[in-house]
């Protein structure tokens, strides 16, 4: 039964990441060439109020921040439900199969501590089977974030589904380099990543994915090295933009375009648009130059 906005009256509790983690592995068995026209699954649930002791230890680990509770913390609870709903029965793909490509945050009301979230939840399944190029199995869930009556924030993270067959990550690369941007964009921060930041924002975010944590496991995986999280980037983006501008962040998305193996150097780099209120960023290897991720973002008007 749902309520007026589409909400259900008896939401279910939204489980801990490490238990799903765990379940994760046994969907390597699902028979994901099956035939399939699109479309979408949809869930509800609840989960905890967050607290001024989460929202603290996010702002400390990355500094910078204006906003009262930062966007890309609501990331944190996203991927709860993405993996949840990857682990139902009507999710026709591996869940440890699924590459992060994209995300978008957007805050639509001030986020209270102390209450619960209502979560309504849909993933858009393509159309797959034998036919189907690789290239469009990109799932879309759409997470939106629910204070009694008020919609508070929207996420809209894409992923892309990998053959059973590839072992390791296509090569870089070398289009988009951050020294031939042109004098619009400006380098905001320079940042020395090493090699035990994967771990500390893995006990931070509760994403303990193994590609991030320790060499053996990350080779497995194709990775020669441990890459930090896609979301601990857009993170730090977040943080130094706040930093820069003294406002809140209203909207964010990236676009993850190459992975980061630890220890590395980067650069945050940042093109406004005229009137200060919003503009581009990206993220390049300091050494190489090569870009790591792009997005856009909204400051919150006055």
């Amino acid at each position: 039964m749902q309520d007026s906005q589409g909400i259900m009256s008896h939401p279910s509790a939204l489980p801990k990441l490490p238990g799903m983690f765990f379940r994760s592995l046994f969907t390597v068995a699902r028979n994901d060439q099956a035939e399939a026209a699109a479309t979408t699954v949809d869930n509800d649930y609840k989960a905890p109020a967050l607290t001024q002791a989460q929202v603290g230890r996010y702002k400390d680990a990355f500094g910078g921040f204006v906003s009262d509770v930062p966007l890309t913390l609501m990331y944190c609870l996203a991927q709860r439900v993405h993996l949840a709903q990857m682990l139902d029965e009507a999710f026709p793909w591996p869940a440890p199969g699924l590459v992060h490509v994209s995300n978008e945050l957007e805050l639509h009301a001030p986020i209270a501590l102390g209450q619960e979230f209502l979560i309504r939840a849909q993933i858009k399944l393509p159309a797959r089977g034998p036919k189907v190029s690789p290239r469009r199995l990109r799932p879309l869930f759409t997470v939106e974030f629910w204070q009694q009556d008020t919609k508070v924030v929207t996420c809209v993270s894409q992923y892309q589904v990998m053959p059973k067959q590839a072992t390791k990550p296509n090569k870089s690369r070398d289009s988009k380099v951050g020294n031939a941007l042109g004098e619009d964009w400006q380098q905001l921060q320079l940042w020395q990543l090493e090699a035990p930041a994967g771990r500390a924002y893995a006990r931070l975010s509760g994403d303990f994915n193994p590609i991030h944590l320790h060499p053996l496991v990350s080779r497995w995986f194709g990775f020669e090295k441990p890459i930090i999280h896609g979301m601990y980037m857009a993170g730090r983006a977040q943080a130094e933009l706040e930093r820069a501008y003294q406002k809140p962040v209203q909207r964010i998305d990236v676009s993850f375009k190459r992975p980061v193996p630890l220890p590395a150097a980067i650069t945050l780099w940042q093109k406004p648009a005229a009137d200060n209120s919003s503009g581009h960023y990206q993220i390049c290897g300091a050494e190489d130059h090569l870009q790591r991720l792009e997005g856009s973002f909204t400051l919150q008007s006055e």
